[in-house]
């Protein structure tokens, strides 16, 4: 079963890596699950390496357990195929740092809570927290891009298209830029 990222981009999975540091080609039926190569009807796997449906492998190899999926597979361990996978994951994605993530779902949550006694001072701090997400959504969207992000990148992280992308922001840094050459 593949491991699959919050962003439903990345679908990952062990791969098998043989003796010669390769990996097999996939068996007749297409099939590439890497504990089908266990040697008995094509090659022998020695170790596995993290992989994912991107096109990405890690380049560190893990030894193969054959009577022991869950090690070999080290789902939820801080080392392993799992564990590079979603440092990758990590990388493609770009990671928010765990206290943005607590601040933001504190402010959510002390503005639901806001709703049940002070609705109006509820609907108040929600306009304001709309209106500095979306500046700030200004601010990151023309960073990125200065630091010469791609507008699929950037569409990626606003969950949007590089076509979206490009309208929302594009139009502000060509202006803020003075460049009549498109973005």
């Amino acid at each position: 079963m593949p491991w699959v990222d919050e962003s439903k981009r990345h679908r990952g999975f062990p791969a098998a890596v043989l003796a010669d540091g390769s990996e097999p080609a996939p068996l007749p039926d297409g099939r590439t699950t890497w504990w089908l190569y266990n040697g008995a009807d094509g090659p022998r796997a020695t170790a596995v390496r993290g992989g994912c449906g991107c096109g990405w492998r890690g380049e560190r190899l893990h030894l193969l357990d054959f009577g022991d999926d869950d090690a070999t597979e080290a789902v939820g361990e801080a080392t392993g195929p799992f564990a590079d996978w979603e440092r990758h994951v990590d990388l493609a994605e770009g990671v928010v740092p765990r206290e943005v993530e607590e601040l933001v779902a504190a402010l959510v949550d002390r503005i639901c809570d806001l709703t049940e006694s002070k609705p109006y001072a509820a609907a108040r701090a929600a306009a304001r927290f709309e209106r500095a997400a979306a500046s700030t959504a200004l601010l990151a969207g023309r960073r990125a891009r200065s630091n010469l992000m791609t507008w699929e990148y950037i569409g990626r992280a606003f969950g949007c298209g590089p076509e979206a992308a490009l309208e929302r922001f594009g139009e502000t840094l060509h202006v803020e830029r003075g460049d009549e050459d498109e973005l």
